[in-house]
C-alpha cells in the first residue's frame, strides 16, 4: 500500500503506521539507523544529503549510495529501486553511518552539473572555432581559384587577339616562301623561313585548343595562363620580323612576276602543242580547233609584249590551260599527261607461278607486259600465253632462251628471232612488236636485227631485284621506293616471292597515284622498230 503522506511503498504491501516508529521488521532497520546517525551528530548532514538527492531525482541504494530515480505515473518507483524510508526519513541503506554524500552513476562516477556544463560550452567553442578556421581556409582557396581563373581568362583573351593577327600573316609568309622556292641565296627568304620554323616548333597555336575551365585546379589554371602569355609574347616578337620580311619578299616576287608569267605561258604553249598533235583522230575536232586558236594567240602575245609587262601575258594563261585540258580529257589515257608505270615480267611462262601472277593482275584489274622465252611456249603453257592476250596483257619476246645475244653471229640472231616470234605469235594470236634483250645487254647488231623483225627493244628503269634472293617484302619495298612516273619496272613471273609481293606492289603504286599500263600504252607514239626505250621520255 502507499502512504498518503510519504508516497513510499512497503514491500509487504503494508504502509508505515507512524512517522517516528519506522517499519517493523524492516531489513534495513531504518529507524535504528536514523537514531544512530542522530546520536553520531550527523543528522543535519544526512538530511541535507537526502534533500539534495531528492532534488536531483536520485533514490538511496542499499549500500548507502544513490541511483537515478525512474518514476512512473502516480509517484511509484520502478521495481527494484530502493525508496527513502518513511517517518523521520532516516531509514537509508544498511545503517552504516556515512559522513559524505555520494551519488553514483552505474560506472561509479559522481556527476558535476557545473563542470559538465562548462565542458559542453568549451567543446562547443572548439567546434565553432574549428568550423570558423575551416570556413576561412575554404573561402581563401575559393578566392585564390577565382583569381587564377580570371587571370587565365585574361591571358587567353590577349592570346586570342594576338593569334588572330598572327595566323593570316603566317599563312601569307608560307605562301610567299612557296612561290619563291626557286630563288636561291636570299637572306630575307632564309630569315623568314627560320622564323616560321621556330614558331611552328614552339607550337604557338597549340594553346588555342585549351580553355580556362572552371573545373581546372588553381595550379593548372596558372600553368595554362603562363602558356598563353609565353605564346603571346613569342608571336608578338615574331610578327615584327615576319611582317618586315614578308614585305621585302613580296617586292622581290613582284620583280620576278613578269619573268614567271612568261615562263608559265611558254610552258603551256609546249603542252598545248603536244596535246594537239597527240589528239589527232582521238579527240573532238571542235575542241582541237579551240586549242589551236589558244596556242596561236599565246604565241603572238609572247612575241608582241615587252618583257617587263605582265598583264597581257597573264591574260592568255587561263584560256590556253583550259583548252588543253579539254582536249586531253577527250582522249584515251595518254601517259604524257598522266602519271603511269608499266609492270613487266621476264623469262616465262612458268606453269606453276605464272597463273598466280595472272590471277593477281586480274583481281586488281591492271594489265602488264610479258617477255617470254620461246623454249617455254609449248604444251600447257600455250594456254597461259593465250590467257595473257585474252586478258589485255602485252606479250613480247626475250629470245629462245636466256642467253646474252649482243655478240651472237648474225645468222644465229636471225634464227632465234624467227623461231621465238613464231611460237609466241601462234600462241597469242598477235605479232610480236616488243623485244627485251636478256640481262639488258645489247649491241647495234642486235638492235638492227630487232628492227628488221619489226620490234622495239624495251629495257627498264626500275629493277625489282627479284632475280636474286630477296623475299616478297624486300621486292615490294624495292619497287615502291624506286618507281617514278613513266618508269618501266622489271619483274620475273617464275619467282614465287614475286607472285606473293605483287598484290601489295599494285596497291602501293595505286596509292601513289600511278596508272598501271602496258608498255604499248606507256610509250604509245614514242617507239618504232629499232627504238631502245628505258622509260617514258627516255627513248633512243
Amino acid at each position: 500500500m502507499t502512504d498518503e503522506h510519504t508516497g513510499v511503498v512497503d514491500d509487504d504491501g503494508r504502509g508505515g503506521a507512524n512517522d517516528g516508529d519506522g517499519g517493523a521488521n524492516d531489513v534495513r532497520s531504518g529507524a535504528n539507523i536514523g537514531a544512530d546517525r542522530v546520536n553520531d551528530g550527523h543528522d543535519n548532514k544526512d538530511d541535507a544529503d537526502a534533500e539534495y538527492a531528492d532534488l536531483l531525482g536520485f533514490d538511496e541504494t542499499p549500500d548507502g549510495g544513490y541511483d537515478e530515480r525512474d518514476e512512473k505515473p502516480g509517484g511509484k518507483s520502478e521495481a527494484g529501486n530502493t525508496t527513502i524510508g518513511a517517518g523521520d526519513g532516516a531509514g537509508r541503506g544498511d545503517g552504516a553511518g556515512r559522513d559524505d554524500f555520494a551519488i553514483r552513476r552505474p560506472n561509479g562516477t559522481r556527476p558535476k552539473p557545473l563542470v559538465v556544463a562548462l565542458i559542453a560550452v568549451f567543446a562547443a567553442g572548439l567546434v565553432f572555432a574549428g568550423w570558423a578556421v575551416t570556413r576561412s581556409i575554404l573561402d581563401a582557396r575559393a578566392r585564390d581559384h577565382a583569381t587564377a581563373l580570371a587571370d587565365c581568362r585574361a591571358a587567353r583573351a590577349r592570346y586570342t587577339e594576338t593569334l588572330t593577327g598572327y595566323t593570316p600573316t603566317a599563312r601569307k609568309a608560307a605562301t610567299l616562301l612557296k612561290d619563291t622556292a626557286s630563288v636561291a641565296g636570299s637572306d630575307t627568304r632564309d630569315r623568314l623561313q627560320a622564323q616560321l620554323d621556330s614558331l611552328t616548333d614552339a607550337d604557338v597555336a597549340g594553346p588555342a585548343k585549351r580553355d580556362c575551365a572552371t573545373d581546372l585546379s588553381r595550379s593548372d589554371l596558372d600553368d595554362l595562363g603562363d602558356r598563353y602569355a609565353t605564346a603571346t609574347s613569342m608571336m608578338n616578337d615574331g610578327l615584327i620580323s615576319i611582317r618586315y620580311d614578308v614585305t621585302m619578299l613580296q617586292q622581290m616576287k613582284d620583280g620576278l612576276n613578269a619573268q614567271d608569267v612568261r615562263k608559265r605561258l611558254s610552258g603551256l604553249v609546249t603542252r598545248g602543242e603536244l596535246a594537239y598533235s597527240r589528239s589527232a583522230g582521238k579527240a573532238d575536232e571542235t575542241l582541237r580547233a579551240t586549242l589551236r586558236g589558244a596556242i596561236d594567240a599565246a604565241k603572238q602575245t609572247l612575241a608582241d609584249t615587252p618583257s617587263d609587262q605582265t598583264d597581257a601575258v597573264a591574260a592568255r594563261v587561263q584560256p590556253l590551260a583550259e583548252a588543253a585540258d579539254a582536249v586531253i580529257a577527250g582522249m584515251p589515257l595518254d601517259c604524257h599527261f598522266a602519271d603511269c608505270v608499266a609492270l613487266t615480267f621476264d623469262d616465262g611462262p612458268n606453269k606453276e607461278v605464272t597463273p598466280q601472277v595472272l590471277d593477281a593482275l586480274k583481281k586488281a584489274g591492271v594489265p602488264a607486259t610479258f617477255f617470254l622465252q620461246g623454249q617455254f611456249v609449248n604444251g600447257s603453257n600455250v594456254k597461259l600465253v593465250k590467257r595473257m592476250a585474252a586478258e589485255g596483257h602485252s606479250v613480247g619476246s626475250m629470245s629462245w632462251r636466256h642467253t646474252q645475244m649482243h655478240a651472237m653471229p648474225a645468222d644465229q640472231l636471225a634464227k632465234w628471232f624467227k623461231d621465238t616470234d613464231a611460237v609466241i605469235a601462234e600462241a597469242s594470236g598477235k605479232p610480236v612488236t616488243l623485244f627485251r634483250p636478256p640481262d639488258g645487254a645489247w649491241s647495234d647488231a642486235l638492235r638492227d636485227q630487232a628492227k628488221a623483225n619489226g620490234q622495239a627493244m624495251i629495257l627498264w628503269g626500275v629493277d625489282s631485284g627479284d632475280w636474286g634472293k630477296l623475299d616478297s617484302a624486300q621486292i615490294e619495298k624495292r619497287v615502291l621506293d624506286n618507281a617514278y612516273a613513266g618508269s618501266i619496272i622489271a619483274l620475273h613471273d617464275g619467282n614465287a616471292a614475286t607472285a606473293t609481293a605483287l598484290p601489295k606492289i599494285i596497291d602501293g603504286l595505286k596509292q601513289k597515284g600511278y596508272h598501271i599500263v602496258t608498255v604499248d600504252t606507256l610509250l604509245a607514239g614514242d617507239i618504232q622498230p629499232g627504238s631502245v626505250a628505258y622509260g617514258l621520255n627516255d627513248v633512243q
